[in-house]
């Protein structure tokens, strides 16, 4: 028996309603919007000086709230203590005794610096936490900026020095040797913060979401459908384009950039990123990816490896276990570490 024939727009209709069908699962799947699937709860505030989206899935709304609420205390709490721009904070009260008197500081606090003297010493003080007289030197987030002169330079470098920062274990002491000293934690606190927020929430149990402080991502699992979080690496000349993507799971991922903040004078550009040696800006690469278990690792080692150039930084990150690394030089050449074979797509 023949079948009829059935109407071309009939056809057509179905097949389009089948499409918007598919896009329809996918959008609520994506979303957690499916019922009895995961939700997706949000939250954004600013801390850091920086926008902080913490986003995370789970089936039960009131508790995953509670957990964003906990998570966002917590930050608070250790940007209170940690911001050497804050004249309440423990980093300030250290940094004004420096050369007089050790300061006892809270558990978090104390480390926060030990652990930036392990990077400081495993980089050979490419990354320093003393580098603040610096940064001030040059202005670098007070809005006014200016290139030092060589007598300046001079004046401030001794005060760099992460071998002059003495820590006492027995009362949780942090004392500076020299008046003048001052410690800056920007390079790492950010790190150091979202990784508590990602302790607070997996305590609540969590499994699946992101926090992302500025560009300081750390993933929790894979998204609910199993797959990997795509993290895009900007294009340091290119404001909207990207160079690689990136697929992470429980990972952290930060990218170093001599384009976050920048001046230019008398046709040269001059960024934060500064060598604690030379007290100038570092050059030979534009940015530095770095991948790792977690992100104060991901965070410190970003602004070490910028600072040490291509062979030296790759040499480092090559000898680190779970660290990777996306390093962009001035030529604009892409450099991948020996881990990421699979794992990256270069644009």
């Amino acid at each position: 028996m023949r079948l009829p024939r059935w109407p071309r727009r009939l056809i057509i209709a179905i097949i389009v309603a089948q499409i918007l069908l598919v896009l329809f699962i996918i959008h609520m799947v994506r979303s957690g919007g499916l019922p009895g699937g995961p939700k997706r709860l949000a939250r954004t505030e600013f801390l850091m000086s920086t926008v902080v989206e913490t986003i995370i899935y789970t089936t039960n709304v009131k508790a995953g709230e509670q957990a964003l609420t906990d998570a966002s205390f917590a930050a608070v709490s250790l940007e209170a203590i940690l911001d050497r721009h804050r004249a309440d904070s423990e980093i300030t009260a250290i940094n004004n005794l420096a050369g007089k008197e050790p300061v006892s500081v809270s558990a978090d606090t104390f480390k926060n610096i030990s652990l930036a003297l392990e990077v400081s010493l495993l980089s050979s003080g490419a990354f320093d936490l003393t580098v603040a007289p610096l940064l001030e030197l040059w202005g670098f987030g007070t809005g006014n900026t200016v290139v030092p002169s060589e007598q300046d330079l001079a004046k401030v470098l001794p005060l760099v020095d992460y071998r002059r920062v003495r820590l006492a274990e027995d009362g949780m002491q942090v004392f500076l040797e020299n008046e003048g000293m001052k410690l800056d934690l920007g390079g790492i606190a950010k790190g150091f913060i979202v990784d508590r927020a990602v302790e607070v929430l997996q305590a609540a149990g969590v499994s699946s979401g992101t926090v992302d402080a500025g560009g300081d991502i750390r993933a929790i699992g894979s998204k609910p459908d199993g797959s990997p979080w795509r993290i895009g690496i900007r294009h340091p000349r290119e404001r909207r384009e990207l160079v690689a993507i990136v697929d992470i799971r429980n990972q952290a991922i930060v990218t170093s950039g001599d384009y976050e903040r920048f001046f230019t004078a008398e046709g040269q550009r001059y960024h934060h990123l500064l060598d604690p040696q030379t007290g100038m800006p570092a050059r030979g690469v534009t940015s530095v990816t770095i991948m790792a278990p977690d992100a104060f690792t991901a965070d410190a080692y970003s602004t070490a490896v910028f600072v040490m150039g291509l062979e030296r930084g790759m040499a480092l990150v090559e000898s680190l276990p779970g660290v990777e690394a996306i390093i962009i030089t001035e030529d604009a050449q892409v450099h991948l570490s020996s881990g990421l074979e699979g794992q990256v797509e270069i644009l």
